[in-house]
């Protein structure tokens, strides 16, 4: 049930659950019009239930000793997708209604992991799910609908709050998970975690990154404040460590600034060292689900050129947070 490859670990759902699983959500009626925006709780209870009912005893012991022993990501394939194929949206944004099966999985699985989803009011249009899609209008930019560009390695929203017990409308996600609808260009998602980096800091570097000796802005997906100025956080360390023992990292290339000449040259010394790592390649496919630590990960992409209209590289992003007190996960049930 489980295989590694290059150190990533997947969960693959035979095709006889992901069969009964598919037909299951197909058939849910008790969202009505309800989307994930607006019926979130729906979406979670009625996702992991159907997931808990047919997907394999194995896979689900193994999200559940995730849920509680958290390791840095986590990989599922194989599961069930929209009932009739759904061309890649051509400007970010896409008809929810279309998409009840994948959210019910990618929200389903969020419940049984015991996570909350999180949207942000200045990006993506306060929306939960984000479509990492190519947007000829945003080619160039380094944001997820760009492509001609390279995303070199960063953490989503450095620029929030990285204090335990931040409220989680303001706080830096705790996790990004990811549905595939397709990637026919085969374009990984490369992680390095932030341990592996911090295994080639000399000690001086990494104690200057603790300190609360920078300043960070916001990426260009963020919108700007009242007065125009790119929203930003002064005052705040690069690296720290959660309350479960693990480092954790803010970072993203030109976004942060050391108030010191000791923070300028551990930030360039961080730079130098991450830069001649290679990380490990994760290939979100079709009925793919992916999640990872933003905190403990670093992840980037390569440029690519998009297959054809409505067939390009399609993922489904949503943060996620672990609340203080996880919600149950729904119990399985008869039939």
């Amino acid at each position: 049930m489980t295989k590694s490859r290059s150190g990533i670990h997947t969960l693959h759902i035979p095709d006889s659950s992901k069969a009964a699983a598919g037909a299951a959500l197909d058939a849910v009626t008790e969202l009505g019009d309800a989307l994930p925006d607006t019926g979130l709780d729906l979406y979670l209870e009625y996702g992991a239930k159907h997931l808990r009912n047919h997907l394999p005893a194995e896979v689900l012991e193994a999200l559940a000793q995730w849920r509680h022993s958290p390791t840095a990501w986590l990989t599922l394939a194989n599961l069930p997708g929209p009932h009739e194929p759904v061309p890649t949206p051509r400007d970010g944004f896409c008809d929810e209604s279309l998409l009840r099966t994948p959210n019910l999985v990618h929200f389903g699985i969020l419940r049984l992991l015991g996570l909350a989803p999180i949207a942000y009011p200045w990006e993506n249009d306060g929306r939960l799910i984000r479509n990492v899609a190519p947007r000829a209008a945003s080619a160039r930019t380094l944001t997820s609908w760009g492509y001609a560009q390279p995303l070199d390695w960063h953490t989503d929203d450095s620029v929030l709050d990285h204090r335990p017990g931040a409220d989680p409308a303001e706080a830096i996600p705790h996790y990004l998970s990811f549905f595939g609808m397709r990637n026919d260009e085969r374009v990984p998602t490369d992680l390095l975690p932030v341990d592996t980096v911090l295994e080639t800091l000399p000690d001086r570097t990494a104690e200057a990154l603790r300190r609360p000796d920078f300043t960070v802005t916001a990426p260009e997906s963020y919108t700007a404040d009242g007065d125009g100025r790119p929203l930003s956080r002064t005052g705040v360390p690069v690296l720290w460590t959660l309350p479960d023992g693990n480092a954790a990292l803010r970072y993203g290339p030109g976004r942060l600034t050391g108030h010191t000449p000791g923070a300028r040259a551990a930030l360039a010394d961080f730079e130098r060292h991450a830069a001649g790592l290679p990380g490990l390649p994760v290939m979100v496919e079709e009925g793919g689900f992916h999640i990872f630590d933003n905190r403990r990960v670093m992840h980037r992409r390569v440029p690519f050129q998009p297959a054809a209209e409505g067939r390009a590289r399609w993922l489904r992003r949503c943060y996620a947070h672990r609340p203080a007190t996880a919600p149950a996960p729904a119990p399985a049930t008869a039939g």
